[in-house]
């Protein structure tokens, strides 16, 4: 998408009181959509952690959508449980598909085949959900 660029004033502060020790890579976002309720309610502030360490298999992860969007919100990042499955390739393995789930069962999960799965970019993983 175009560039963002925010001004001092239309950040806002919060106070973590994060159950997790706090390091470098980590950060708040605020998480819109009700596509992962009850796990993450719709308008939270979360705290995430980059760089994805280990299989992101399972985990809950923000993701940049190269070129889709979100159905939910329209957005080019969405936050969704990763599973994809794999196959051998003449260089060692290739993803086959990626699926982004959502928890609530009434939305749709994002499917990517193997052909696209440069279209995204996980960003970093859910922590846990602050306020």
């Amino acid at each position: 998408g175009e560039p963002q660029h925010l001004e001092h004033e239309e950040f806002e502060w919060l106070e973590v009181g994060a159950r997790h020790g706090l390091r470098p890579g980590m950060f708040a976002a605020q998480v819109v959509g009700a596509s992962m309720t009850p796990t993450i309610p719709d308008g939270a502030y979360c705290l995430f952690r980059a760089p994805v360490e280990g299989t992101r298999q399972g985990k809950i992860v923000l993701v940049q959508l190269r070129d889709s969007v979100d159905t939910e919100t329209g957005e080019r990042y969405t936050v969704k449980r990763y599973e994809s499955t794999k196959e051998v390739a003449e260089d060692g393995w290739q993803h086959e598909r990626i699926l982004l789930k959502p928890v609530n069962p009434d939305f749709q999960s994002i499917e990517l085949r193997s052909a696209n799965d440069g279209e995204l970019r996980v960003i970093a993983e859910f922590v846990e959900v602050l306020l």
